[in-house]
């Protein structure tokens, strides 16, 4: 057998659940100073001592301590019967108005069919828990894949989490950074014809190509469309990328980058289809002119 497999043997062994040539080989093994099993048994013991306390409580299943209570009273009766010795039987005397009998008493059990010996029983007290230890096994093993299954799910919620407040601080950061700008400009956006009650602001820092649209009374966005926003240079459109509205009609959206101050003359904000365009389609929702820098 080799190192490998007596690895698998070690959480049997553990557990009380090796029998037979397993058992003797394994024990032989363990006997000649085996440290990787010895580890491994190691192992097999914080595992079940931190079982112990992981695993909730949990209410055993009804009938369960009649069930163990029964098994224990059959192997004792069990034992019991084997105990007892059995009485040779009580020789017949000859009768005295007839021929004796065509054989003689002798010695119980005769020579030749003497009574095989009674292996002893090995069940014992433990041997007849053993149906009910076995459960039990099995009761914690799914409890702990349920416990395990619990917290992953937890973990991975609160990966989920954390990986949104990440992105949030982002965000945070790339604004602050072009609110610091020593020379902030601000642009006003108004609503066009199909979104009169529409406005934005954009934030924008000339110096360090930085800025942030604000916009506020947004209707939300048919299905299957985005809003999409576009730095005018000259008279050609620049896409800065597609923006959500959140149930008041409010949006935020950090621009990737804006051209030198000299070339930009509007901010502008479209519906387009889902993803956006690289050139305007669709009718226009918000518009800025540079020329109105407070």
């Amino acid at each position: 057998m080799d190192q490998d497999r007596f690895i698998e043997l070690a959480p049997d062994y553990a557990l009380g659940l090796l029998e037979g040539d397993d058992l003797e080989q394994f024990e032989r093994h363990l006997a000649a100073g085996c440290e990787a099993c010895e580890l491994e048994l190691g192992r097999m013991d914080a595992v079940g001592d931190a079982l112990a306390y992981a695993v909730p409580l949990v209410a055993p299943p009804a009938g369960l301590r009649e069930r163990v209570l029964l098994a224990v009273d059959a192997d004792l009766a069990s034992s019991k019967r084997e105990e007892v010795k059995v009485a040779p039987p009580r020789p017949v005397a000859p009768r005295a108005d007839g021929p004796s009998p065509s054989y003689s008493p002798g010695p119980w059990p005769p020579p030749d069919r003497a009574a095989a010996p009674v292996a002893p029983h090995r069940g014992g007290l433990f041997g007849g828990l053993a149906p009910a230890l076995a459960f039990a096994g099995l009761l914690v093993g799914a409890l702990s894949g349920v416990y395990a299954l619990k917290l992953r799910s937890q973990l991975a919620l609160v990966r989920g989490d954390l990986e949104r407040v990440q992105a949030v601080n982002q965000e945070l950061a790339r604004i602050l950074d072009v609110v610091d700008s020593p020379r902030l400009r601000m642009v006003a956006l108004g609503g066009q014809a199909g979104t009169p009650g529409a406005a934005g602001r954009v934030l924008w820092s000339p110096e360090g190509k930085k800025a942030v649209l604000y916009a506020y009374g947004l209707p939300k966005p048919p299905a299957g469309k985005d809003y999409q926003l576009w730095v005018i240079e000259g008279s050609t459109p620049r896409s800065e990328g597609v923006f959500p509205v959140d149930d008041k009609g409010q949006a935020q959206l950090v621009l990737p980058e804006v051209p030198a101050a000299g070339g930009v003359g509007a901010f502008a904000v479209t519906l387009e289809p889902a993803g956006g365009l690289p050139a305007p389609s669709g009718p226009m929702v918000l518009l800025g002119s540079v020329a109105q820098v407070d």
